[in-house]
């Protein structure tokens, strides 16, 4: 059995993704996805509940759909790709990953993700200068990478950097997982306007913000949240925490602690954000030091996967599931209550309950969820 594997958030899941995973699926005998659950990788809540986003990958031609914890999925592109790649080696039995990206040149994404886990002196010297001369990371990082190469301009497009994070990923585990890219097509990754028939998973959310019709691909039923939900919790976090504990949450600085403190005068997290923002960081940087600091994310170090948790799958994905069990190095769990002394499950935990509460439900769903089929 040939499995192929997506890495997604699917927030929410549109024609784009749709075209990706039947990709996927003609060239092998199963698609694997794992996708963020509660909260996504620019720094914001997923529109809709998880388990619904995960029902709709499988309506539209996914088999399995695992989990990418909130360790991970709230992260920078490069923690992101490394906790969903860490999952797909350590199911012990996937063969290839498919992602997107603006270039659609495997091997110009390959040449970029060895330079930057090579990481020169050089390379790592021109970065700091141009930290210093107030560059954001990202722009800092693609500046000094073309001394190197003439393909450095890839890291200019959001789609080209997290598939330049999942080649890194590969290459420095020495993972089997063969990277597949396709060249994405449709409107662009920020696009906020539906203009074609593959339009932004931004776009569709904005309509659905402003209460306009827009068709989907699945009949949601969950309350979809926005970053607006959480101005009461989120300022008045900021309000009362101490900059010596805002140091403790991922990606925070010194710098940043301070800008984020003064901003807690503010009400709302599209105002903090804007009044905290410099051109050394990026907005969605802040919004994950925010979302981090509502849940209590002090993982200040990477820390490897400890468990696969499916959260949908069909008929395929069930064989794949008894596969996944007898290779995997991981726990391979679909039940709360066996996860419950895991750190990162935990934080899962924290997440999920704070979305509970902006939707009017009760806490402590994580434990009593199950796989759909």
């Amino acid at each position: 059995m040939k499995i192929g594997s997506i890495i997604a958030e699917f927030n929410p899941i549109h024609e784009g993704h749709k075209l990706l995973i039947e990709k996927v699926s003609k060239g092998n005998d199963c698609t694997v996805v794992v996708m963020s659950g509660n909260f996504v990788q620019r720094g914001e809540c997923a529109i809709f509940e998880k388990s619904e986003r995960a029902r709709a990958a499988i309506e539209n031609g996914a088999d399995l759909v695992i989990e990418l914890p909130l360790l991970y999925a709230l992260s920078s592109a490069e923690g992101f790709a490394r906790g969903a790649i860490s999952i797909l080696d350590g199911a012990g039995c996937v063969d290839e990953v498919w992602f997107g990206s603006e270039c659609g040149d495997i091997e110009k994404i390959k040449e970029v993700a060895h330079l930057l886990n090579e990481e020169s002196d050089s390379f790592k010297e021109r970065i700091n200068e141009l930290l210093k001369d107030g560059y954001s990371f990202p722009k800092a990082r693609m500046e000094a990478l073309k001394k190197e190469s003439a393909n450095a301009d890839i890291l200019n497009d959001p789609n080209n950097i997290l598939a330049v994070e999942y080649v890194r990923a590969l290459e420095r585990i020495n993972s089997s997982i063969k990277p597949v890219t396709i060249k994405r097509e449709g409107s662009g990754y920020n696009e906020k306007e539906i203009t074609n028939e593959i339009p932004s998973a931004t776009a569709v959310r904005e309509k659905i913000k402003k209460g306009k019709e827009v068709n989907l691909l699945y009949p949601y039923k969950s309350k979809p949240l926005f970053m607006s939900d959480f101005d009461l919790i989120a300022s008045s976090r900021l309000k009362t925490i101490s900059k010596e504990s805002l140091l403790n949450i991922p990606d925070c600085n010194e710098e940043i602690a301070v800008r984020l403190k003064e901003a807690s005068k503010f009400n709302t997290v599209e105002e903090i954000i804007k009044n905290a923002l410099c051109k050394r960081y990026t907005e969605s940087r802040l919004r994950r030091i925010i979302f981090n600091m509502i849940i209590e994310n002090n993982f200040r170090e990477f820390k490897e996967p400890t468990y696969i948790r499916p959260i949908a799958f069909n008929s395929r994905g069930t064989e794949v599931l008894k596969k996944i069990k007898s290779t995997a190095s991981l726990i391979v769990s679909d039940r709360g209550a066996e996860l419950k002394n895991d750190e990162i499950f935990n934080l899962e935990c924290r997440g999920s309950d704070v979305c509970a509460l902006l939707r009017g439900e009760l806490s402590g769903k994580e434990f009593l969820f199950t796989c759909l089929s």
